[in-house]
């Protein structure tokens, strides 16, 4: 049977007792129905994965007695780190969840001209932030990652693009520009990829004053969901750990 992750915002030590939040304990006690003595995997981004055994299950409290490091953290071999444009509902939540499967470090969701996402209430965006994490941290419990990418408050194109640095910038444009096997590619890439409605004449020229090179890819036009997975994939073949 396989053994349940669990990411905790909590200090790892072997010999150490934790108690898990709610939400994590309805889920073992309830849900998988885990008994006193079960096995699990805790991480919490920092010090890798290791074993833990329930030690005491009720309904809304479950604690854990944290055994050996299974896992230490390893450098990614690429780090990337991602602008997307803002789009609706379960979209965004399909990029954020297949980009952390992907091994993405950052995720920047962008205000754009086309795009049609706004938050103008803060309760409302802050809860989509947390609504978001939550996603990444679903991702990395099932994908087996260690670590959870960094997800900003949605903000501007314009000052995204200008805080970028690196050698290594590119912008996913189906109009036109190289193909990935034509880049020099390095080990920190920061790419852009837009909106539904793509990208504005004014944010392309943004883009390539702040020196972002154009990258195509193939003849097919691929929808703002895919289009940053799919140069995601390719990238960790090129530079990455596929």
């Amino acid at each position: 049977m396989r053994i349940s992750r669990l990411y905790v915002e909590a200090s790892l030590q072997p010999g150490s007792s934790l108690t898990l939040p709610q939400e994590a304990a309805h889920y073992l006690s309830t849900v998988l129905r885990l008994k006193t003595g079960d096995a699990v995997l805790l991480f919490n981004g920092l010090d890798g994965e290791f074993s833990a055994t329930l030690d005491a299950v009720a309904r809304k409290q479950v604690s854990v007695l944290v055994g050996e490091q299974t896992r230490a953290v390893v450098p990614d071999k690429l780090t990337l780190h991602l602008g997307v444009g803002l789009s609706r509902g379960e979209r965004m939540d399909f990029v954020i969840q297949k980009a952390t499967e992907l091994g993405v470090t950052s995720i920047a969701p962008l205000y754009c001209e086309f795009g049609e996402v706004k938050f103008k209430q803060q309760n409302r965006l802050e809860n989509k932030l947390r609504h978001w994490r939550q996603v990444a941290i679903n991702a990395c419990e099932q994908s087996g990652r260690l670590s959870v990418p960094d997800i900003t408050a949605p903000q501007p194109l314009s000052d995204w693009v200008s805080g970028q640095g690196g050698d290594c910038k590119l912008i996913l444009d189906p109009e036109g520009g190289k193909r990935f096997k034509e880049l020099s590619l390095t080990s920190e890439i920061v790419l852009l990829s837009g909106p539904e409605g793509g990208f504005s004449t004014a944010e392309i020229s943004l883009a390539q004053q702040a020196d972002f090179q154009h990258v195509v890819m193939g003849p097919r036009v691929l929808r703002t969901e895919t289009a940053p997975l799919a140069a995601m994939a390719v990238l960790q073949s090129l530079c990455g750990d596929f």
